[in-house]
């Protein structure tokens, strides 16, 4: 397809808003948990975790997309639609990398103002994520074409984003003073939606098996096969599903434990039809949208429940 100038269009599909589920819903966790602990939240450094947290979403989504058109993963035979392949529909790989560039540039602005507020606990954290950002699509061996690709945006996503988050809206840093590292116990609460940000990319590499395997890469989904993934799939599904109410008995939150139980019948009927779906590429538009959905049903349910415990 012949390369057209960079449209407002091209920018707003290589960052792919659809997936933005996996960083807004942590950074909302963050917000909850900070306030269960304070009791209050300054509104310019809850924006700014949010802000970061979409933006590192988009470069990684965009240096993906970049990564895997330059060497060929990508093509209009294996990629009907255009929103998650815009390079092969366009628009050109320079502008691709540009946008994902100007992405982590703005992301790292931001997080200077959160570390000139906070100090550089939240610092270290998000150079991990940074790293993880160019890891995952670029390198010798990048991690995309590894087995731990759900593991790893899992954790990063779903658990790193909660844990700076907390420290950035609950520590009272002065520069030159002593201060905590974040509460290793966030991750305890954040694991509810690191399990839902594996599962999108679960979802995604099990519809991508065939795709994947031509392009030489190794991901957990490539090397269980179709019938093993699909049956740890629904696993992971109830697992998913539970964890919040293990959390909470686990604490003895029973307020918690039944508010999350009665908000249950809200999605059941779209978590029941993502669990007879089967991961494949034909199905995939509805397993992603459904896997997504239910990113933001379930984080909510547990986030209200979590407030109201």
């Amino acid at each position: 397809m012949e390369e057209h100038n960079l449209r407002i269009k091209d920018i707003i599909n290589i960052a792919a808003p659809h997936t933005w589920a996996a960083s807004v819903m942590p950074s909302i966790l963050s917000i909850a948990i900070s306030y269960l602990y304070v009791g209050d939240i300054r509104l310019d450094l809850a924006v700014a975790i949010c802000l970061i947290s979409v933006l590192l979403q988009s470069a990684v989504n965009t240096f993906n997309d970049y990564a895997d058109f330059k060497r060929g993963t990508d093509t209009q035979a294996n990629s009907p639609d255009s929103d998650d392949a815009v390079i092969v529909y366009g628009m050109k790989p320079k502008n691709a990398k540009y946008t994902g560039i100007a992405f982590l540039t703005i992301a790292m602005m931001t997080g200077a103002y959160v570390v000139w507020k906070c100090g550089p606990v939240p610092l270290v954290i998000g150079l991990i994520g940074a790293a993880v950002v160019l890891l995952y699509s670029f390198g010798r061996v990048p991690i995309s074409y590894l087995p731990v690709g759900e593991i790893i945006s899992g954790f990063v996503m779903g658990g790193l984003i909660p844990l700076a988050g907390v420290h950035v809206l609950t520590v009272d840093y002065k520069w030159g003073e002593k201060v905590a590292l974040p509460d290793i116990f966030t991750l305890v609460l954040a694991l509810p939606v690191i399990i839902g940000i594996g599962l999108i990319m679960y979802s995604n590499n099990g519809c991508d098996i065939e795709r994947d395997t031509e392009a030489g890469r190794h991901t957990l989904t490539c090397l269980m096969g179709e019938k093993l993934t699909d049956i740890i799939y629904k696993v992971m599904l109830v697992v998913w599903l539970l964890t919040p109410e293990i959390i909470f008995c686990a604490q003895v939150q029973w307020r918690a434990a039944v508010v999350y139980a009665l908000e249950i019948p809200v999605f059941i009927s779209i978590f029941v039809k993502q669990l007879k779906l089967h991961l494949g590429p034909k199905k995939r538009g509805m397993i992603m949208i459904g896997i997504n959905t239910l990113n933001i049903m379930i984080g909510f349910a547990y986030i209200v429940a979590l407030l109201m415990g």
